[in-house]
């Protein structure tokens, strides 16, 4: 059973991360069969990953059973956007009450890597070191219950920047900002962390509204 569950949050985390570099586009069917083939695996297991991304509103489910990648709205955009920012204030806010030298060195580290893979114009590793910097950042506050709820959160906004309109081309002030995010945190800032997030999320808001219609 254990195998079994290993295996489907395997897929389910494969397919989700497959949005990245704009294969898909919003509106596109997911065959699964096609996924299967793609990734090499028996077609329950992407069933299963399907369904819980459509749970979790990732994907749709058609009234015909299918598959597909929603449309997202300014609205969806907004909510998401606003969701992120809730939990991202909550975790900087205690990430600076000690200036957790763990999670700066750790969020350093990925800073590191960002930094790297867009010097080399390697964006989708730039883009998936991006996602796991604010992930990282909310695992490290040490809030179990909010840290699993906002894996739900940033795989839903994962697919809507990635499925949305025209391809979104990176800023790299988005990269210097997560070192002063990090230098607030050593400093026990959170006034400035605060400005700082509430500035990177509003700006990325703002650029994704622009690519809907």
């Amino acid at each position: 059973m254990s195998l079994k569950r290993n295996l489907d949050e395997l897929v389910y985390e494969t397919i989700c991360q497959g949005f990245v570099g704009g294969a898909y586009t919003a509106g596109m069917r997911l065959d699964p069969a096609e996924l299967s083939e793609r990734y090499q695996v028996s077609k329950t297991p992407v069933i299963q990953a399907l369904k819980r991304m459509a749970h979790e509103r990732i994907v749709e489910i058609t009234s015909g059973g299918k598959y597909v990648i929603p449309v997202a709205t300014r609205q969806e955009i907004e909510n998401v956007c606003q969701a992120r920012l809730l939990f991202e204030e909550n975790a900087l806010m205690a990430l600076c009450k000690n200036g957790n030298p763990q999670a700066v060195a750790i969020l350093k580290a990925i800073e590191e890597k960002c930094r790297k893979f867009y010097e080399a114009e390697s964006y989708d590793q730039y883009f998936m070191s991006d996602m796991s910097f604010h992930r990282t950042m909310v695992e490290m506050a040490g809030n179990g219950c909010l840290a699993d709820l906002y894996h739900i959160l940033i795989n839903r906004y994962m697919v809507i920047r990635n499925t949305t309109g025209t391809t979104l081309v990176h800023d790299p002030i988005a990269g210097k900002e997560h070192g002063q995010m990090i230098q607030a945190i050593e400093e026990r800032d959170f006034d400035k962390a605060k400005r700082l997030i509430e500035n990177h999320i509003y700006k990325m808001e703002e650029r994704l509204n622009e690519k809907v219609n």
